[in-house]
């Protein structure tokens, strides 16, 4: 077994890069070539607000999981948002329409029948009875915080075996879209008020999925429910069964791997919700901002009064608009300038 400790995602990567490249063993699967680590990786972020990918041979994308990030926490599944951020998403869509796979309906919307989610903006805005069945996760840990402290039921499933296992003539599934993580869970630390979060992973790409994405939607996650929760940020666990790379980019990983930097970045937010229902609105108000740049029916940039959904709006705002506008977070400034029509 792999047990490592980063202070934030550069050195997390370039740990990983180098432990992947000394270790590494082959396995074909899926007619693809990949190495992986012979045994399970299980790794500790020290700071999670340190998810800003600054090593510039990773040529990291900060609009996706920001934007995963959004769509993960309304629920959604819906092809036609995320491939906006991200074309090649679509791709993974078993029928073009919705990632079978995704986790936001699995986290705000289970409900433990056999047929997919198809969740888009109008099944989010639909309130009618044939949702009755559905779990809210989010609110499952907000509410097991409220009634224990010291909980250590406050889980958030992902897998799902109606969906996942079988089809409807008990053939299993083919899909193009297996979910990777297999359940999150928040714990408050026995002896201080700070919020751990611990990742369970079935496989992971060390480049497309734990360092492009990963690490980042569930930090960000375990950010909000700090607040929600009135804890502070602990430290970010994840156990990885499976960590991979495909062989075809090993050229790739070796030069993030002798990256000469070692900054770790991170920003200090004091959010202003303190319940689910208050993140919710704020959740609600940004989804309908976030649609209206998408869709270019906007020229000046709307304000939050809360500086943690500012910057998040402002992301969407930069990269839809191509504009420049003054972010909180002087991280953000730098990582978005890309996106800025000088």
């Amino acid at each position: 077994m792999f047990n490592e400790e980063y202070e934030g995602i550069n050195s997390f990567l370039i740990g990983a890069s180098t432990l992947l490249l000394k270790y590494g063993v082959k396995r074909i699967t899926r007619n693809r070539v990949c190495k992986e680590l012979p045994s399970p990786f299980i790794f500790k972020i020290s700071n999670p607000k340190a998810r800003y990918i600054t090593i510039p041979e990773r040529k990291w994308n900060p609009i996706l999981p920001f934007a995963e990030s959004l769509w993960i926490a309304l629920g959604r599944n819906d092809v036609e948002f995320i491939s906006h951020y991200l074309k090649k998403m679509a791709e993974y869509s078993d029928n073009g329409n919705f990632l079978r796979g995704a986790y936001g309906p699995r986290i705000r919307k289970y409900n433990g029948l056999s047929n997919d989610y198809e969740v888009d903006e109008k099944y989010c805005t639909n309130t009618s009875k044939d949702k009755i069945g559905e779990v809210d996760q989010f609110l499952y840990v907000e509410e097991s915080f409220k009634r224990e402290i010291n909980t250590r039921q406050a889980m958030i499933t992902i897998g799902d075996p109606q969906k996942d296992c079988f089809d409807a003539e008990k053939v299993i599934k083919t899909t193009k879209d297996f979910p990777c993580t297999i359940c999150l869970h928040f714990q408050k630390q026995a002896d201080n008020n700070k919020l751990n979060l611990f990742v369970h992973m079935r496989s992971n790409d060390v480049l497309w999925g734990t360092s492009a994405v990963n690490i980042f939607n569930y930090s960000l996650m375990q950010e909000y429910f700090a607040s929600i929760l009135q804890l502070e940020i602990g430290d970010y666990y994840h156990i990885v069964d499976n960590f991979h790379y495909y062989v075809e980019f090993e050229k790739y990983l070796k030069e993030v791997s002798e990256s000469k930097i070692k900054e770790e970045l991170s920003f200090d937010y004091t959010p202003t919700f303190k319940s689910l229902i208050e993140f919710d609105d704020l959740l609600s108000k940004l989804s309908l901002e976030e649609k209206r740049l998408r869709k270019k029916e906007i020229i000046h940039p709307f304000h939050f009064e809360d500086d943690f959904f500012d910057d998040w709006y402002k992301t969407f705002y930069c990269f839809n608009l191509k504009r420049y506008t003054e972010f909180k977070n002087p991280i953000l400034n730098r990582l978005f300038k890309k996106y800025i029509r000088v």
